[in-house]
């Protein structure tokens, strides 16, 4: 592909993005939801203006990692330890229940029990990034139900790691050994805690010292965006998801001195990258294989599969603080991660096209469903909490 028709692509997206988001506005919808619609829309799927690409992969990958950069940004290490409990539990939970679900209602519909495992595998996954921006996007961010649904995400994601090794181990394989789950966990695990404690102490000290001596314009922020995706690639080395690393960058940031400054100046770059990641979901898909009816009579089982395991996963928190249907409802979209899962399916061998497909429509769905509930529950207990300050008596009596 040329440099010049990567430019078209990129001036198609980003022109297609504020559309979307100017008009999602005005409807009242989350701008996520527009952004994805605006991507079906451009794709190949109907007008055809942009398809996939390399370079297209890279801006949606920078722009999924700026976003979990800017959400860590806003977190507090110590609010989200607060949580941790409760968000490791939702997690297990969240991902035992899907898969379960998802194997028993594989094997229903005929398919073997190694496509039906990797059916189970699939709809286990969680998209931090989806729940991420429609909180941010909501100013939610500080909220309770939103730290552990993002804690959550994380754990959900070195639970999947061991997961997808061990589904691609049985299938490809027949078995599996205990040394390569354990060394899987140990490396997942061991690069959390250590970029977590060891992150924020070099953060500190290595911001200080360059807001002190820099003196060109956007060197901070520059830094500051190559120590993301220093992060990220560190933790694509631990066979983790690289935007977990930008997660772990941004909790780091947090803890500087030069938090407010790095934050200002990366908001006009996230508006330009961030879009592009939500537009390549839509444009990933394949609408007219949607309409099959045996496709869509599996995407609707998968579909029921994969809500109410998750719904179900807030029962973990019943004795924590917070809302336990927005927990469960921030734990719907499937996102990134379940195209990844879907796509090493297909490549394997393990799923057919017709089941790609139901997958693809499975992950859709959740990713498009997800922030209008979020925002819809999210006004319901503001309003909630509004009626019942007004109609609490003052301390100083009503006179």
């Amino acid at each position: 592909m040329s440099a010049t028709e990567v430019l078209r692509d990129v001036l198609i997206i980003l022109i297609a993005a504020k559309l979307a988001a100017e008009i999602a506005e005005r409807i009242k919808i989350p701008a996520v939801v527009g952004e994805i619609i605006a991507g079906v829309l451009i794709g190949p799927s109907l007008l055809g203006l942009v398809g996939a690409s390399s370079a297209l992969d890279v801006l949606a990958e920078l722009g999924v990692i700026l976003l979990l950069l800017q959400v860590g940004m806003e977190m507090d290490i110590k609010d989200l330890a607060a949580v941790g409990r409760a968000s490791v539990s939702v997690a297990v939970l969240g991902v035992v229940l899907p898969l379960a679900g998802g194997y028993a209602a594989g094997l229903a519909l005929g398919y073997d029990s190694n496509t039906s495992l990797f059916l189970g595998a699939a709809l286990s996954a969680t998209s931090v990034g989806i729940t991420a921006r429609v909180f941010s996007d909501l100013g939610a961010l500080a909220t309770v139900e939103a730290r552990t649904v993002l804690g959550a995400a994380v754990a959900d994601d070195v639970l999947g790691l061991v997961l997808l090794t061990i589904v691609v181990r049985v299938v490809g394989d027949g078995s599996v050994s205990v040394g390569t789950v354990l060394s899987t966990v140990l490396l997942a695990v061991g690069f959390l805690v250590v970029t977590t404690v060891l992150g924020g102490r070099l953060g500190v000290w290595l911001f200080r010292i360059i807001q002190r001596y820099s003196r060109a314009a956007g060197t901070l922020v520059a830094l500051a965006l190559a120590f993301a995706l220093a992060f990220a690639e560190l933790a694509d080395t631990a066979k983790l998801a690289p935007i977990v690393g930008a997660f772990v960058a941004g909790l780091a940031l947090s803890r500087t001195e030069s938090r407010e400054r790095i934050a200002r100046e990366l908001t006009p770059v996230g508006h330009l990258f961030v879009p592009v990641f939500f537009l390549q979901i839509g444009i990933a898909a394949q609408v007219d294989r949607f309409v099959d009816p045996t496709v869509l009579g599996v995407a609707g089982a998968l579909f029921v599969v994969a809500v109410v395991g998750k719904l179900l996963s807030a029962a973990a928190v019943l004795s924590a603080p917070g809302d336990k249907l927005l927990v469960g409802i921030g734990m719907i979209p499937r996102g990134e991660v379940g195209l990844i899962f879907a796509t090493i399916g297909l490549s394997n061998g393990v799923l057919g096209g017709d089941l790609y497909a139901a997958l693809l429509l499975v992950v859709l769905a959740t990713t498009l469903m997800s922030p209008s509930l979020l925002r819809f529950r999210l006004r319901a207990l503001r309003g909630a909490q509004r009626l019942e300050s007004e109609d609490a008596m003052p301390a100083s009596g009503w006179l």
